[in-house]
């Protein structure tokens, strides 16, 4: 939640998620776990681990930049409209 917090507030640290997430997982001190689940961009199984929707967000949308695509180009609302 830090970590999703963190790259909310601050875009240098967004532009460095997305250029090297591995490095920022480790700056924060992610678990093995907790560094795949964010590696998975699955908000569904990040919900189920107890990640708070807004951290989903951050790690989703802003991180990976998807916000700023229009919304037929974002991944999870493709596989919405496919299913």
């Amino acid at each position: 939640h830090k970590m999703a917090r963190a790259i909310h507030l601050d875009a240098d640290l967004r532009k460095k998620f997305r250029e090297n997430p591995e490095a920022v997982m480790k700056e924060f001190g992610l678990t093995p776990e907790e560094s795949e689940l964010v590696r998975s961009k699955d908000p569904v199984k990040m919900f189920n681990a107890g990640v708070m929707p807004y951290a989903i967000f951050y790690l989703i949308r802003e991180a990976e930049g998807w916000i700023f695509l229009p919304p037929e180009k974002q991944t999870l609302y493709k596989e919405v409209l496919t299913s």
